[in-house]
């Protein structure tokens, strides 16, 4: 009996993640040829992409205590760099579902509007949809594939760099000291010159607040 190494082990799960969801872009790429939209089959791959979440959370945020952050260990590094790989692929699974969700609506407007289907604009905005999901799950595959592959290897995969290197932090705080506050009357100047904006009215807390005040 061959024995299976942890890294090897990691290894093996994370390249099978990367393979349900490019069985999942595929799946995209066969709607894609049809010429119709095909709400029933878009609505079953969403569905099995909802069920690949609830394997991916778990896989993010199971606990491993016996792994220092500073242990060199072969199988504690691997095991460090599967979890920030999973987190990325739960984050890229859950956009493709977002931007797929459109094609579902669309699909169902295009079955429901009166007239030929060939001939809808919900045709067009499925198809779109469909290239969005598609573009989001071919990154999700092959980065995965590449932290699979250097799971233990001195330098760290670009994924992972832009998550754990310095660069990730300079630019998290960059963004929040650039940050503006918003301006006030942005609502007046949006409706432009001569609209009638109103505000909404105090609450009652507001106003009891304000009250207390005096």
């Amino acid at each position: 009996m061959t024995y299976t190494t942890p890294v090897e082990l990691q290894s093996q799960w994370l390249h099978g993640t990367a393979d349900n969801l490019h069985a999942f872009r595929e799946e995209l790429w066969r709607l894609y040829t049809f010429r119709d939209p095909q709400t029933a089959r878009l609505g079953a791959l969403l569905e099995r992409m909802t069920q690949a979440q609830e394997t991916l959370l778990p896989n993010t945020t199971d606990e491993y205590d016996t792994v220092a952050p500073d242990s060199t260990q072969p199988a504690d590094i691997a095991w460090r760099r599967c979890t920030v790989a999973y987190a990325y692929a739960g984050l890229l699974n859950a956009k493709a579902i977002l931007r797929l969700q459109p094609a579902l609506v669309s699909a169902t407007l295009a079955r429901l509007t009166p007239g030929p289907a060939y001939a809808s604009p919900h045709r067009l905005a499925y198809f779109k949809s469909l290239s969005a999901g598609r573009e989001v799950l071919d990154e999700a595959v092959w980065k995965l594939r590449e932290v699979a592959e250097h799971l233990t290897a001195p330098e760290e995969p670009d994924l992972l760099k832009a998550f754990t290197g310095d660069a990730a932090f300079r630019m998290v705080r960059s963004a929040a000291v650039i940050a503006k506050p918003a301006e006030p009357n942005t609502a007046r100047k949006a409706a432009g010159p001569g609209a009638v904006v109103v505000a909404a009215p105090h609450s009652r807390a507001t106003s009891a607040r304000t009250g207390a005040r005096r």
